[in-house]
């Protein structure tokens, strides 16, 4: 004689049989791909546009075109980012909502809400070049502190290694992530290719990878074709906020606290009285100036 399961087996059995059938575990991996510089070319924006698959479109402020191709990448289920220009260590021209260290916060934070409010559906926000300014903590925290009044998430296209956005972004505890691959350094099309494959494999072993591209003819013919690879490789296409993490409370991404929970002492602490106690914790983190020393915390 067969017994029947309980009901609580029968649950479990249930539940792991819903989760081997589920989509999501076809997939070997989530691929986010941006386009950056959509806004001043009509018809290379209308080519980004349609792609087929779930693309993200960054677009320069002010740029000729740049409404109405997010108006169109809206209605075609894109998603938007503001592709916000910064300064750059090659004294390359920024062109209109130029970011830049030698602005006041009022000047700079103008400049960043024109940019926010002349685009529709933005949902993120990445940098365009940047080199001379991502890694300066104060200004990346002025960033911060409007996006994420704004719920939007931030992307560091990571122009240069010392680039502290990320970092920034996650001390305001803002979705945030950092791009993986440029797939067009070189405009050739098998390098493209290679760097497409490139951040598929990161996807596969990692679990998700992000990709920066440009509506250069040679990339989007590259992306055009890529349908098939991206099958066969098992990785699914998803837009940049899908692999925008916002850092967990306590899990030591943050190396500071917010304002609410400063001044705090320990008790019982024979340190003097005006020290507090972030100051002689070993975080573990890079040896680098603190991004307390730079005020990121204090609005107005």
């Amino acid at each position: 004689m067969i017994r029947l399961a309980s009901a609580p087996l029968k649950a479990l059995y249930i539940a792991l049989a819903l989760l081997l059938l589920s989509p999501l575990s076809a997939w070997a991996g989530q691929l986010a791909i941006i386009i950056d510089d959509i806004g001043y070319n009509l018809k290379a924006g209308q080519r980004t546009i349609a792609l087929p698959g779930a693309y993200t479109l960054a677009l320069l402020p002010a740029t000729p075109h740049s409404r109405t191709l997010a108006e169109l990448a809206h209605q075609n289920g894109k998603e938007l980012m503001l592709h916000a220009p910064m300064a750059n260590m090659g004294g390359l021209a920024l062109g209109p909502g130029g970011l830049t260290r030698e602005q006041t916060r009022a000047e700079f934070t103008a400049r960043l809400r024109h940019s926010l409010d002349s685009l529709p559906h933005i949902q993120g926000v990445n940098n365009h070049m940047g080199s001379a300014l991502t890694p300066l903590a104060t200004p990346m925290g002025w960033v911060m502190d409007e996006i994420g009044k704004r719920a939007l998430y931030f992307v560091d296209s990571r122009t240069t290694a010392a680039s502290r956005g990320y970092e920034v972004a996650r001390a305001y505890g803002l979705k945030a992530a950092e791009r993986d691959v440029f797939l067009d350094h070189s405009r050739e099309s098998d390098d493209i290719t290679a760097q497409l494959k490139h951040a598929i494999d990161i996807a596969q072993k990692r679990g998700q990878a992000i990709a920066i591209g440009h509506p250069y003819p040679e990339t989007l013919a590259a992306l055009e074709a890529a349908q098939p690879l991206l099958k066969a490789s098992g990785v699914r296409l998803v837009p940049a906020s899908a692999l925008a993490q916002k850092p967990a409370p306590g899990n030591g991404h943050c190396p500071i606290p917010p304002p609410l929970l400063r001044p705090v002492i320990l008790a019982h602490s024979p340190v003097p009285p005006k020290a507090v106690w972030w100051q002689d914790i070993n975080t573990g983190y890079e040896q680098r100036e603190p991004l307390e020393k730079h005020n990121i915390n204090k609005r107005g």
